[in-house]
């Protein structure tokens, strides 16, 4: 599974399509980087091997092998995995199951979920009756993804799966969340995105979040854990793997088009990060 992010780090998830707004990925975490981003999707995760760390805005939580979580709707979320990670994971449009706009399964059963704003990540680690019945219809969920004609079962599987969320829910004791974190973070991720190509500020980056540069350093150490000009290099250094990966482009030129400056200054921090030079680093990918 190759991890599409579109603009305002929102990711496009693949084989999510309008007719069909279920998507099925069977993702080892050795192979694919999750970085930060955040989609309209809803996510039920599982995980099959090794233990995966799940970040929001809010705070970190490790999942073992046999334990799962659930991720809402546009939820800033990274992933990434020491040891090795082998999960499932499930992501649909809340339309899926709530058919029509104001709908009774939306308003009744969606709405609930969607719009508490004390709800980013929900640990499902078997611990009671109703989480291993959520957790056994998780795996009957990926076994399903084999079988032809399977969209019906799917989408009743995937009901009977949010009713035992909403079961775990109404015996959860959620953290009462400062949504401002989150509400601060996506603005100035976007404007980096946006202007990376660029000289970029700190004043600027706190400024596409109307706060001062002391709470823009506090939010992104408080977030995820970086500053916003390590955040802004690693994105960079992303961007030119990317078009390293996937055109004939000269290095010289790629450096330019990320916001390096120099190509020698893009080599030296590629190297860094990367471990290898950018010409290296392309031969090895292509």
């Amino acid at each position: 599974m190759e991890l599409r992010i579109g603009k305002h780090r929102m990711e496009d998830v693949e084989d999510l399509r309008s007719e069909y707004p279920y998507a099925y990925h069977h993702v080892d975490l050795r192979k694919t980087l999750v970085p930060w981003h955040w989609h309209e999707a809803l996510e039920l995760g599982y995980v099959l091997e090794g233990s995966v760390k799940v970040s929001t805005a809010e705070g970190t939580e490790i999942f073992h092998a046999g334990e799962g979580f659930f991720v809402n709707s546009n939820v800033l979320t990274a992933m990434d995995s020491e040891d090795g990670c082998i999960m499932d994971s499930h992501l649909f449009h809340p339309i899926f199951l709530a058919g029509h706009f104001k709908s009774i399964f939306e308003t009744k059963y969606m709405a609930p979920v969607l719009h508490n704003r004390s709800l980013d990540l929900l640990p499902i680690r078997g611990q009671t009756d109703t989480e291993r019945q959520l957790l056994s219809r998780l795996r009957e969920l990926a076994a399903l993804q084999s079988q032809p004609d399977g969209e019906f079962h799917t989408r009743n599987t995937l009901s009977l799966i949010w009713l035992c969320l909403l079961q775990v829910l109404s015996s959860t004791q959620l953290r009462r969340l400062p949504a401002k974190n989150q509400d601060r973070m996506l603005p100035m991720l976007t404007y980096i995105q946006e202007h990376f190509a660029e000289k970029i500020t700190l004043e600027q980056i706190a400024a596409a979040a109307c706060i001062s540069t002391r709470e823009c350093l506090r939010c992104f150490r408080s977030c995820i854990q970086q500053s916003p000009m390590e955040y802004l290099t690693q994105y960079r250094i992303e961007a030119a793997s990317r078009l390293l990966e996937k055109t004939t482009l000269p290095v010289t030129e790629i450096a330019m088009e990320t916001g390096w400056g120099s190509s020698a200054y893009f080599s030296k921090i590629f190297r860094k990060l990367r471990g290898m030079s950018p010409k290296e680093y392309r031969a090895q990918a292509q």
